[in-house]
């Protein structure tokens, strides 16, 4: 068996449940930034050893929604839990701890490995609106909006944290208008 089976040649995909859609439907556009936001997140994991694991369990979750994205009518229901909601909760709190509080906007640049872990939040919102309009025409089971709303902002704080590892600047620049 080759991974060329040239079924793709004419637009369309299969879904994990095997139906053929257009490679441009809503819920391969959803599923597709969630894989997308996976493999930014591989580059993060081994540029990063330091929260290695988090961002390995954060991957793991990932690939169960993206399941849950490429079945229709919800038929793939090895999802997350709320268990793994309350992951991403608890490091959100544990982040927040170690940084403080911010005292302005930041601007994405604190050091390389940061910037990464910017470019996955910044994926992951565009993960966030495409999974909302495919819930605008089909079912999406809430924790699954909920999951990535939370984990936009673990990354948004797993990147002041590593800025804060690497030296960079963690609570932000004040704008010029204040």
């Amino acid at each position: 068996m080759t991974i060329a089976t040239k079924k793709g040649d004419v637009g369309e995909t299969s879904l994990y449940s095997n139906e053929r859609v257009k490679k441009c439907d809503v819920r391969v556009e959803a599923y597709g930034t969630g894989d997308e936001l996976i493999s930014f997140l591989g580059l993060l994991k081994n540029i990063c050893p330091e929260i290695f694991d988090v961002i390995e369990t954060i991957q793991q979750k990932l690939y169960k929604i993206n399941s849950y994205l490429a079945t229709k009518n919800g038929k793939n229901r090895f999802l997350i839990k709320d268990e793994d909601l309350l992951f991403i909760e608890n490091k959100l709190l544990e982040f927040e701890q170690e940084i403080g509080e911010l005292k302005g906007f930041i601007v994405p640049s604190e050091c390389y490995e940061a910037s990464i872990a910017d470019i996955c939040r910044a994926v992951c919102r565009r993960f966030e609106r495409r999974v909302v309009e495919l819930s605008l025409n089909e079912e999406v089971d809430k924790i699954v909006l909920n999951f990535i709303n939370r984990l936009s902002d673990l990354l948004f704080m797993m990147a002041r944290v590593i800025g804060k590892l690497k030296g960079g600047n963690i609570h932000g620049f004040k704008r010029d208008d204040q």
